[in-house]
């Protein structure tokens, strides 16, 4: 009922963006240059502007702390709600524009002797205005009022509203990769690739497909309302700095002078694999909880602990039998009520990396003129070996330090009979 939420800016239909590429070959046989440039722009989500329609008049966000397990909401009166009433509120920053990144690339291609081929490439993009969402009005100590749950809304600065969920661009997202391949060339029907990249990402909070909604809006919490910036200045969830591939793909030979059909049966197939290692991709550590003994109770979550023993910094926590070895409770300390925040950074801990191998087998026969049958015999992560999810991050919680589940599926199999006519 009432007015309807209004979104505080017009379409943005102005931007530049230019793109272009150069190549160009180099004297002799030191092969070829490639450069690349491209200005390209995101956009606003609906998910990020519609937050408006949760606001008063329309809807009231009645936040209740330490509530009464029988009556949650005892003391409200439910009759007196209206479009007046304290509440929750989303607010879309006036200035709010359309996020933009520079992308840019150099690639060196050189061919050897013997058709041997390498090729050296980089790739980098800043990106500006990310979406991201500003959790304000927390609750404050103040003098005279315990530094409890249950006091959480009477310590708040303004008491027209619970919390003001500021939704603005407020990150930055920075990605560095150089690549190196050396391209195997055919000899004896072997042929293949092996490749290694060297990355890092870093964003301030939020990265490149952030909507400032939902899940994004919550991961994105800072621990502290003041100097959000400097607080979420880290490694993107995404970040995996090191990574190789190899890939092989063998065509048994057809025999000269074997008319056998043993001869004829294994001639022709072709076998591939492909192996991948990489970095596992980075964690935070929390207090668990925002309450009394564990955070400095402001109303909002993702509370950073206090760390005690900085050689655990860095470390990928990457087996069950090892994490909470690696991980120890006893590196971390709680933060007090007064503490604007700890002193542990975010992503500071890689979760396990990929070790896997895929393997294919395939072959053809040719039935008529226009007619052939394919056989393909396909297994992914042919070694079963398990790749294994971030351990238990809350200090608060039971399961801290201990991992207890997978990320991946165990080896599986998948035949194919495909008839071509």
């Amino acid at each position: 009922r009432g007015r309807p939420n209004e979104v505080p800016y017009r379409s943005d239909w102005n931007n530049l963006a230019p793109r272009f590429g150069l190549a160009y070959r180099l004297p002799g046989d030191w092969g070829q240059l490639r450069w690349a440039y491209g200005l390209h722009y995101g956009q606003i989500f609906p998910a990020t502007f519609m937050q408006v329609r949760f606001n008063p008049p329309a809807i009231i966000a009645v936040s209740v702390h330490a509530p009464d397990l029988v009556n949650p909401l005892r003391g409200i009166d439910l009759q007196r709600l209206n479009g007046e009433s304290r509440s929750t509120v989303y607010r879309l920053d006036p200035k709010l524009s359309t996020p933009y990144e520079h992308v840019y690339s150099f690639v060196w291609q050189r061919s050897f002797a013997n058709d041997w081929k390498l090729e050296l490439g980089y790739v980098g993009s800043r990106a500006h205005r990310l979406l991201t969402t500003w959790w304000l009005n927390r609750a404050r100590p103040v003098p005279g009022i315990p530094l409890t749950t249950a006091t959480i809304d009477q310590r708040r600065p303004d008491p027209r509203y619970y919390d003001v969920r500021w939704i603005l661009n407020g990150s930055r997202g920075y990605y560095d990769a150089a690549k190196l391949t050396l391209e195997i060339p055919r000899r004896l029907g072997l042929s293949g690739s092996l490749s290694y990249w060297f990355s890092k990402a870093l964003d301030i909070g939020a990265n490149y497909t952030s909507t400032a909604s939902g899940r994004d809006a919550r991961n994105s919490r800072s621990p502290a309302e003041d100097d959000y910036q400097k607080a979420m200045k880290g490694l993107s969830d995404f970040d995996q700095p090191h990574a190789v591939q190899l890939r092989l793909l063998w065509e048994t030979p057809r025999l000269p002078r074997a008319n056998s059909w043993l001869a004829r049966a294994l001639a022709e197939w072709q076998l591939g694999w492909v192996a991948l290692l990489k970095s596992g991709t980075p964690f935070t550590v929390y207090t668990g909880s925002d309450g009394p003994g564990w955070g400095n109770v402001d109303g909002v979550g993702n509370d950073n602990p206090i760390l005690l023993d900085p050689s655990v910094l860095g470390r990928s926590i990457d087996h069950p039998d090892t994490s909470r070895q690696r991980l120890p409770r006893a590196a971390f300390a709680p933060i007090q009520p007064t503490d604007r925040s700890g002193n542990l950074g975010r992503n500071t801990f890689r979760k396990d990396g990929i070790a896997n191998v895929n393997a294919s087998l395939a072959r053809r026969w040719a039935i008529r003129q226009d007619w052939s049958l394919v056989l393909r015999v396909e297994s992914l992560n042919l070694l079963n070996h398990p790749q294994f999810d971030e351990p238990g991050f809350s200090l608060s919680a039971p399961n801290f330090g201990q991992i207890t589940n997978t990320l991946n599926d165990g080896r599986t199999f998948q035949f194919t009979l495909e008839l071509n006519l």
